[in-house]
């Protein structure tokens, strides 16, 4: 019995001088690129009669509807830029008739506009922004990112007297689609590429 605890703590031992000779030998970093984005910016409103709380008795949803799109032209937002879906209104389980309507458009300022615009039966369902980054774009500030955490590490172990060697893992955990609300119309063109490096430490 004795034989086997000192079997197991002996083993215990060696794992854990192994694992202090791995921490000492590599060190682990973040590298992070800032990087410039076109996104596409989204609105969705519900035009319902629901919405209607004068002559409620007497508008139809045409009406409520075409009030609202003439209004958007005098405003320089094309019907044709308009999209409603039918179902998505249906799913919010409204008793009376109703559509959403959907904008989309790559500038701020015309999407400043088209929220601007007031009218009866109108009430915003959300508003966000839609980016994706392609492949190459991805690899690019990957590429950069890492440039950021090599010279992190380099700095780190020359204050300590070693010096760093290859790469021996890289994780990166970026997502390729990003989707945000605007709900507290905090609208930044910017975002930040992380990637974490460890380097062999010499």
């Amino acid at each position: 019995m004795k034989k086997l605890l000192l079997s197991i703590a002996f083993t215990f031992i060696s794992l854990a001088t192994i694992q202090a000779q791995t921490d000492t030998n590599s060190i682990t970093v973040n590298g992070m690129y800032e990087y410039s984005m076109s996104p596409e910016y989204i609105s969705k409103m519900v035009v319902s009669l629901n919405n209607v709380y004068y002559d409620a008795q007497t508008i139809s949803i045409s009406e409520v509807k075409s009030g609202y799109y003439d209004k958007l032209e005098k405003a320089g937002i094309s019907s044709s830029k308009l999209n409603e879906d039918l179902f998505a209104y249906n799913l919010l389980g409204y008793e009376k008739e109703g559509t959403i309507v959907e904008f989309r458009t790559k500038s701020i300022d015309e999407m400043k506009k088209f929220l601007s615009v007031k009218s009866i039966g109108v009430s915003r369902s959300e508003s966000s922004l839609e980016f994706e980054l392609a492949p190459e774009q991805a690899a690019t500030y990957a590429e950069k990112a890492f440039e950021s955490a090599k010279k992190k590490a380099n700095a780190i172990a020359t204050k300590v007297g070693r010096k760093i060697g290859k790469a021996i893992m890289i994780s990166d955990t970026n997502y390729s689609k990003i989707q945000e609300s605007l709900y507290y119309g905090k609208i930044k063109n910017t975002r930040d590429y992380y990637i974490s490096v460890t380097f062999e430490l010499l």
